[in-house]
């Protein structure tokens, strides 16, 4: 072997060592050109895979062009990301208190009637229907006091017949045609007092239907018969009066506080003419004369509750008398 061409591996050698490389797709490359004569000149020729064979350089010489291909570690391909999310925690929710419903407060059932006046209507949720008598009381009426100023020198006079002490006023519940609670006042006489109230607070219970309950002083309109009239007009249900007995000189029932007109619009006081025609003073009361149907609403018949417990009790009822027929009248004799 030629010196020269010994130096030209030494050369190569030299190259190798030094670690001139070009890396493509991985690979190193190196590309040594040498050229022969007094330059001596050595290059790295780029892009090349492989030897490119014999070239001649500026001097005329033959010159080798050697390539030397040296493998590398594959490098290790970095993570490929990814789009994916990462999930955030699910949170857990604040636990709150619950709040501790409030009870539903229970109306207060009433005891008395003591701030209730006749005609208030009262909600039944305030009814105390285990102890109704306690809606049902009897009192004297004292002279100077709120009944007697109301009804001395109208519904009372001073007479021969009955005195105050003879008197009681009744203050009760009923059962109005609206189906409602109502407060109602009554004065009769002492001798009947309990069971008047006794007969009205089972009518209360049971739902029987009475359109009012006032004392006749509220319709005064100068003497009784005419009061009267006004209070039937009205279909108010009422006892004492002191006046003499309609169509008679006599004295009234009522006068004695022994007589009680129930519905009277209802059930009317009826005369007969002598060819057996009806005769009645009220016009509220004319579909009343002659359809007496126990299926009519508030109509009092032998079958209906009221009559069952007022005769009963002894009382007498005026639609069983012959002429006139007072439907809507009881009395205790």
């Amino acid at each position: 072997m030629t010196d020269k061409r010994k130096r030209k591996e030494n050369l190569i050698t030299a190259l190798l060592i030094a670690g001139m490389c070009i890396v493509i797709g991985g690979t190193v490359i190196f590309v040594v050109s040498y050229s022969g004569s007094d330059k001596k000149e050595l290059k790295l020729t780029p892009g090349m895979t492989e030897a490119s064979g014999v070239f001649t350089d500026n001097s005329g010489e033959t010159s080798e062009s050697v390539t030397v291909t040296s493998a590398t570690d594959t490098p290790t391909p970095s993570p490929v990301p990814t789009d994916t999310p990462t999930p955030e925690p699910t949170l857990s929710p604040t636990p709150t208190d619950t709040p501790t419903p409030s009870p539903t407060p229970v109306p207060q059932k009433l005891k008395n009637l003591n701030d209730y006046g006749p005609g208030d209507v009262i909600s039944k949720s305030k009814i105390d229907r285990d102890n109704l008598s306690d809606y049902f009381t009897s009192s004297t009426i004292e002279e100077g006091g709120s009944v007697y100023n109301r009804i001395n020198g109208k519904s009372y006079v001073s007479n021969s017949n009955i005195s105050l002490s003879d008197l009681r006023y009744l203050k009760m519940l009923h059962i109005n045609f609206d189906g409602d609670y109502q407060v109602g006042e009554m004065i009769v006489n002492k001798s009947v007092a309990g069971e008047v109230l006794e007969i009205f607070e089972i009518l209360c219970a049971e739902g029987y239907q009475i359109h009012s309950m006032y004392l006749i002083d509220n319709y005064w309109a100068g003497d009784g018969e005419s009061s009267d009239w006004y209070s039937i007009d009205d279909n108010n249900t009422s006892c004492f009066c002191y006046r003499p007995a309609t169509g008679s000189g006599n004295l009234s029932k009522h006068a004695l506080g022994k007589a009680i007109d129930i519905n009277p619009q209802q059930n009317p006081y009826v005369t007969y003419n002598s060819d057996g025609s009806p005769k009645y003073s009220h016009d509220n009361a004319s579909k009343y004369v002659s359809n007496r149907s126990s299926d009519t609403a508030h109509v009092i018949t032998t079958s209906d509750r009221a009559y069952e417990l007022f005769t009963d009790r002894g009382w007498t009822w005026g639609g069983s008398w012959n002429s006139p027929k007072d439907y809507q009248h009881f009395q205790k004799s």
